[in-house]
């Protein structure tokens, strides 16, 4: 088992893995059992729009503003503008809908999930008051949600130029070519799924054959099913989120300089279904097949912030925080499941017991600046600018390769983030307006994506905009209702579903020589609508 895991830390860099004789394999179901550089991309997108209501609505610029529960998440020197105390909590509603698209596709689907749960819970408290240099000095705690996983994909796909199965019989006539594994050895009671014998992009291969999707003669595997697919169906499920719980301390300077601190404890919990199906023309020996995976990711890192906030003149505040990485230790577990009809009959293997494994790394470090002002005592305009290295996405603690891969793979396919964040409101003496709004520029290297979508085996989102809106209400002495709503639009990185491309040396009769195996590329593009409520109270 350490001798597989120590082979699979060395591999996972890339979403195209190499094998013997130039067998390149990749592609999202290949890949769901690996560390992958897309994957822990995801991992490290956080967005500012999640947080309070008045904070979402307006667009989440609020590096220049504070006396606001979410200032513990963007800049911590918003919480030295508190002149008292204040909780509050916020419940959210969230609407994600994934359309996927894929060139020649006759029918492209779409799929949506709902979910409601605890936005942001927090508390600020005012300990130290003074007319001296040192103002004031609040202490505060939030839980915050950071990221939103939930997402749901469907395709179908007609007249499909190739078959997975042919890439499965093409590794397992490599790998009878290139050593002494026989057909023996991938039967279930030979327990090959902890094997050092094979890599983890050989599973599926090795599922095919149990199930008899694959057979073997003096030539060699072949595939059983006949053809390629009459037509097919793709489709995954996540679940999950990012979710922080910050404790920060905020102070005021003379009300002109405000400075603040965050230490944070960062909760990953992931869930990840794929599916695939292939169905065959009438008189294949095989109907159809399908193969499932899941995926389960939890674990915890931990991260500092720290801000400033200065006011050159009453109206006018310029902001600057600093964001440090946030270092990880995270756990998977993967299994795969996979089956075929035929005459009637269906043939399931697994991969038996899941596979359990653990990794280290940390996320790009953030710089976010902002500048705000006061019009006529009721009116703030806010405007923000973010900057995430995410080409310094590093792992850690290993010495078999995976460490310098994942800095090449994200030093080469992806180049430091830029969003914009523009917030406003008007103040009234019982409620409030708010509007908002952000643009995320593109952090993928277009040209280095190559061929295959090398970074993409995991699709994240690469570019988008948020579109916000609001209203504040004042609820008696000290009460406070916030209500936001948040659209957001992503262009997702493309993925391939599969793929392998074999050399031009023949492995066997049996094989595709010289030739390709690629499933279609999917193109994900999602919609986020939320509606969030905060009731809070000042004292």
């Amino acid at each position: 088992m350490k001798k597989l895991l120590i082979t699979t830390l060395m591999l996972v860099a890339t979403a195209a893995t190499l094998q013997a004789q130039d067998l390149i394999v990749g592609g999202r179901q290949i890949r769901a059992p690996f560390w992958d550089t897309g994957r822990l991309m995801g991992f490290s997108q956080t967005d500012a729009i999640y947080g309070t209501s008045r904070s979402a609505a307006m667009g989440g610029a609020f590096t220049s503003l504070g006396a606001d529960l979410s200032s513990m998440n963007i800049n911590p020197a918003g919480l030295g503008m508190y002149q008292g105390s204040d909780w509050g909590v916020t419940m959210s509603l969230a609407i994600d809908k994934m359309n996927t698209s894929a060139p020649n596709a006759d029918m492209s689907q779409g799929g949506s999930r709902t979910s409601f749960g605890l936005g942001n819970l927090g508390v600020s408290y005012n300990v130290y008051n003074s007319s001296g240099a040192l103002t004031s000095l609040s202490i505060g705690f939030a839980y915050n949600r950071a990221a939103n996983f939930n997402s749901r994909t469907g395709i179908n796909t007609y007249g499909e130029r190739a078959s997975v199965v042919e890439m499965f019989q093409n590794q397992l006539n490599l790998i009878e070519r290139t050593s002494d594994v026989t057909p023996t050895d991938l039967d279930p009671a030979h327990k090959p799924f902890y094997s050092d014998r094979f890599y983890l992009d050989e599973w599926g291969a090795i599922l095919g054959y149990q199930t008899g999707l694959l057979g073997h003669d003096d030539l060699g595997y072949f595939g059983f099913n006949g053809s390629t697919p009459n037509d097919s169906y793709y489709g995954a499920v996540t679940r999950g989120g990012i979710y922080e719980y910050n404790f920060a301390l905020g102070a005021n300077v003379s009300n002109k300089l405000y400075l603040g601190a965050t230490l944070g404890i960062t909760e990953i919990n992931y869930k990840e279904e794929t599916s695939y199906e292939e169905y065959y023309y009438e008189g294949s020996p095989i109907a159809s097949m399908w193969w499932d995976n899941t995926t389960r990711i939890t674990g915890a890192g931990f991260t500092a912030k720290f801000g400033a906030v200065y006011r050159p003149v009453p109206a006018i505040r310029l902001g600057a925080a600093f964001h440090l990485p946030t270092f990880y230790t995270i756990d998977k577990s993967y299994h795969g499941a996979m089956g075929c009809f035929e005459n009637g009959e269906e043939y399931v293997a697994t991969t038996q017991d899941p596979l359990v494994d653990q990794q280290h790394f940390n996320t790009p470090p953030k710089l976010l600046l902002g500048a705000s002002a006061i019009l006529g005592g009721r009116a703030i305009v806010a405007v923000d600018w973010e900057m995430a290295w995410y080409n310094k996405i590093r792992a850690r603690g290993d010495d078999f390769g995976y460490v310098d891969d994942t800095k090449a793979d994200s030093e080469f396919f992806y180049k430091p983030g830029h969003t914009i964040r523009v917030g406003l409101e008007h103040s009234g003496d019982i409620f409030s307006i708010r509007a908002g709004g952000s643009y995320m520029f593109d952090i993928m290297k277009e040209g280095n994506l190559g061929e295959y979508q090398n970074a993409t085996s995991n699709p994240t989102p690469r570019s988008g905009y948020s579109l916000t809106a609001g209203l504040g209400f004042n609820v008696g002495r000290n009460g406070y209702v916030d209500l936001a709503y948040v659209y957001n639009n992503t262009k997702w990185t493309p993925y391939d579903f599969y793929y392998f491309q074999d050399s031009d040396v023949i492995v066997s009769q049996y094989d595709t020589v010289g030739g390709e195996d690629i499933s279609r590329v999917y193109t994900p593009h999602r919609k986020h609508h939320g509606i969030s409520l905060t009731i809070g109270s000042r004292f």
